[in-house]
């Protein structure tokens, strides 16, 4: 696919930070940092009031499944929108339209208080344009980095946002001690604002072919039907996306139920909960630059087994772990890990799924990842209900080693992605 490199393109470095020097992808990371901090405000806001208001642990359950809902429901035409738009008209669009769901949201908290069902109106519509701008902003960026910058660049992405999510979460709460509620929610409004208008400023190189060029006129469906039958077609790539999805499942029951895990088995309470948080976030972070370090973009296939498998044997340590101290490293390493896999995959697949299917690519893969993911919650608690979270830490760990097995004995799995040198 080819990359029109940003006149500010520099030289040859050994530093991450490089990339930001390209103009538009600067101003993606810090649209993307911004709105995750935003986010992570609001979601603090969202869950006190509908706690406070309610009590009600099924209304608590309710607002974190409508998040899911519109990937699950529009997901795959979302992928089809991505590739026949433009991405960055689109990926404004959905900014604004957020930025105006919270600010409304806000000024009717301000003057009517709380009420449920527009809270989760709110939620779901908010959630419906994610649904089409996280796999935009995934199909940008290759257009806005040379091949070689694609790990750095996703590394930072996916890093940056880990630590802006952190730091946001915690700013929610002092909103809510401080200046209130709609305040809050007016500043994560404030923050899709400024992502849209850095968004506004990108400049998104055409791809190999331009938006709105002429094309096959072809339904939705037809263009939905178009990027399942490409992701069938390319055998590999289908078994990781299914490996993926499978790992998800898995995976969640760790990062879901790691309070139970703090309270139950460490006996270490709120504080060993955000200590291991704390961990869990900080091994993303480092995680997420270290493929750029050692160049796993030129073997992604390769390395997918000791990343994403290997966390497995890490979720087993900490099935029988007893101590935080222990605990902790543990956690963070399955962390990096985690994001170490996470940039390598997405590296890989920017650099090889075409660009016209790009979209469509990461909408699927993400509706089959987020319906892992209540799943997982629901077999995760019904296991801590009747095993325990050590078993249940266990179960997961085994599963997530196993359902990885795929990259060890499939060669064309293993091969996926390699090059001898990446321009």
């Amino acid at each position: 696919m080819p990359t029109i490199p940003d006149p500010s393109s520099p030289g040859p470095s050994s530093s991450p930070l490089r990339v930001l020097r390209h103009r538009s992808f600067r101003r993606l990371w810090i649209g993307s940092l911004t709105s995750a901090a935003g986010t992570a405000v609001g979601g603090i806001i969202l869950t006190w009031l509908v706690y406070s208001a309610t009590h009600s642990p099924l209304a608590i359950s309710l607002l974190g499944i409508v998040q899911f809902l519109p990937t699950l429901g529009f997901g795959l035409v979302a992928g089809a929108l991505i590739d026949r738009l433009d991405r960055r008209r689109l990926m404004m669009s959905c900014d604004v339209a957020r930025a105006i769901c919270f600010a409304g949201l806000a000024l009717f908290v301000l003057l009517y208080g709380v009420d449920l069902a527009v809270l989760i109106g709110a939620v779901f519509v908010v959630a419906t344009f994610s649904t089409v701008f996280r796999p935009a902003t995934n199909a940008a960026v290759p257009r806005l980095l040379e091949t070689r910058d694609l790990a750095d660049g996703n590394g930072l992405l996916q890093g940056g946002s880990t630590i802006a999510q952190f730091v946001g979460s915690p700013l929610g709460g002092l909103f809510l001690l401080t200046v209130g509620a709609s305040v809050g929610l007016a500043f994560n409004a404030l923050t899709f604002a400024v992502s849209g208008t850095m968004i506004f400023l990108m400049v998104i190189p055409t791809g190999s072919r331009p938006d709105g060029a002429a094309r096959p006129k072809r339904s939705l469906l037809g263009e939905v039907r178009d990027g399942l039958r490409f992701v069938r077609t390319q055998r590999a790539l289908l078994i990781i996306t299914a490996t993926a999805m499978a790992s998800n499942f898995f995976l969640t029951m760790w990062g879901s139920f790691m309070v139970f895990y703090a309270g139950d088995q460490l006996h270490q309470g709120a504080a060993g909960f955000s200590v291991l948080v704390a961990a869990s976030t900080a091994g993303f972070a480092i995680g997420a630059i270290v493929p750029g370090r050692l160049h796993m973009e030129r073997a992604p296939g390769f390395w997918l087994l000791p990343t994403w498998g290997f966390v497995g044997l890490l979720l087993l340590g900490l099935a029988w772990t007893r101590s935080l101290w222990l605990a902790v490293p543990l956690t963070t390493v399955a962390g990096a890990l985690l994001s170490m896999g996470n940039t390598t995959w997405l590296s890989g697949v920017q650099r090889t799924v075409p660009d016209e299917f790009l979209g469509r690519y990461f909408a699927t893969d993400e509706a089959g990842s987020y319906a892992m993911i209540p799943a997982g919650i629901a077999v995760g608690g019904v296991l801590i209900f009747t095993l325990g979270i050590s078993w249940t830490y266990a179960i997961a760990g085994i599963g997530a080693l196993v359902v990885n097995i795929p990259f060890l004995i499939t060669p064309g799995v293993r091969a996926w992605g390699r090059v001898t040198a990446l321009g």
